[in-house]
């Protein structure tokens, strides 16, 4: 059976943008205040944190788990009209220093046969 193989690569910028709008689309906004710079770490798994300033001039860290991250991206995608199938696996890892989505699709079995003529 036929495997299909998609590697979406995000830059820092769609990471940051992808975080930002899925906490506030789940009403768990981040805080106020500007980001600072996006930390990618991969062991054991890919997460992130975000620095933000804040407005009243401190800093914060807050770090987005692999989970929360793979549905920031999904979500991302979707928003984007980037097409992914709902029955895949889909894992992150790190290709080029970039954060990555791979999906893995295994295609259906055509019930019909194929029929060559």
């Amino acid at each position: 059976m036929p495997t299909e193989i998609r590697h979406i690569i995000f830059t820092n910028e769609e990471v940051i943008r992808a975080v930002v709008d899925y906490h506030k689309r789940a009403g768990n906004p981040l805080p106020s205040g500007s980001i600072i710079r996006l930390e990618i770490q991969t062991e054991p798994q890919v997460r992130c944190a975000l620095h933000i300033g804040l407005d009243d001039g401190t800093r914060q860290v807050s770090w987005i788990d692999n989970p929360t991250l793979a549905a920031c991206l999904i979500f991302y995608c979707i928003n984007q009209r980037i097409p992914l199938p709902t029955k895949s696996a889909k894992q992150l890892h790190m290709m080029n220093d970039k954060v990555t989505l791979v999906v893995h699709k295994n295609a259906q079995t055509d019930r019909g046969g194929a029929r060559v003529a």
